[in-house]
């Protein structure tokens, strides 16, 4: 007889997996970027290479988290993990900047199912007592990967080469997805009476895309004023056409109400912040210390290390304590 129990222990490594494979693709591309830059000559395109993998990730996020209520976590998740080795694929074997900035969006798209399914497939398998602990253990896996990424990338461009960055999370990604297909078992989601708001997620698109790409404009050095000011436009529109899409969608992709609630205002509007810090912090120090210090790729990745390592230990604090303490008190401390 087939046991259609979720063997807990395996799943939880695999999140844990995928998780790391997700936060290290996000800097260890940064390792790479001089050398990458250097061989494809598109030094003007060096930041859409960041840019797009950030972008296509937080399009995909609340429409990954929509469809794993509606038909399951286990399948979104392994198509998530397909994509995101198939971009994976594409982008170690690019050879030409646009080809890469293209595959990098892919892999965005598929990095977009791998945090919002893997905390909610944490919930569906952890008692509530047990899910603090778990959730900060699966993100220390960011500071996990924000030490050994830089290193990592380091070694690899100078032993191999800068398409072994990507190539390595082919073998990682087909284990992950081996795992989750073999050891996590759910029961089958009822059809959904309500039609899935299609709508929503164009115009949620159209304003991301529009604030991001404007954002992005207004960082090069020559920036065209008209183009930034479409683009803020656009924003302004798709944003106005998606509340009022949500408002009277059956189902909408984000419930708008969550934002009637003081606290999840502020507190995604800090992990905002901080993230848009972590990530500035990280994809560009190791990068500027090759481009102005002359340091090697491998040198570069120690920049940032105290800082990763100070993370770990924070996630291990925090996922022990976020059970007995209120979240206003740890971030207090935190500060």
């Amino acid at each position: 007889m087939k046991n259609n129990k979720t063997n807990v222990v395996l799943v939880t490594i695999a999140l844990f997996v995928a998780t790391f494979m997700s936060a290290v693709e996000g800097t260890i591309v940064s390792t790479a970027m001089p050398t990458i830059v250097g061989e494809l000559h598109g030094v003007t395109l060096m930041n859409w290479i960041f840019s797009i993998y950030l972008l296509t990730n937080s399009l995909a996020t609340p429409i990954y988290g929509k469809l794993s209520d509606r038909i399951g976590r286990k399948p979104v998740f392994l198509f998530g993990l397909a994509v995101f080795t198939f971009g994976s694929m594409m982008s170690g074997l690019s050879n030409s900047m646009l080809t890469l900035i293209l595959w990098r969006a892919v892999q965005g798209i598929g990095a977009g199912t791998i945090m919002p399914v893997s905390f909610t497939i944490i919930a569906d398998i952890y008692p509530f007592e047990k899910r603090a602990q778990i959730m900060g253990l699966n993100g220390s896996a960011w500071g996990i990967a924000s030490v050994v990424a830089p290193l990592l990338g380091g070694f690899i461009v100078d032993q191999l080469s800068w398409h072994w960055v990507f190539f390595i999370n082919i073998p990682i990604g087909l284990i992950t997805m081996l795992l989750i297909a073999l050891y996590l078992h759910e029961p089958k989601q009822a059809a959904a009476s309500s039609p899935l708001d299609v709508a929503g997620s164009v115009w949620l698109s159209v304003a991301l895309l529009g604030l991001m790409y404007g954002f992005q404009v207004v960082g090069e050095r020559h920036s065209n004023l008209l183009i930034v000011a479409i683009c803020f436009i656009i924003a302004a529109v798709g944003l106005w056409l998606f509340i009022r899409q949500e408002r009277r969608a059956s189902d909408p992709i984000i419930d708008l109400s969550l934002f009637s609630n003081r606290t999840f205002v502020i507190q995604n509007g800090v992990a905002a912040l901080i993230s848009g810090f972590l990530i500035c912090f990280n994809v560009y120090i190791p990068t500027w210390t090759q481009g102005l210090l002359g340091l090697q790729a491998a040198q570069a990745g120690f920049a940032v290390t105290p800082s990763s390592v100070m993370w770990i230990v924070g996630s291990f604090i925090a996922g022990r304590v976020i059970g007995k303490l209120r979240p206003q008190k740890i971030l207090f401390v935190s500060r």
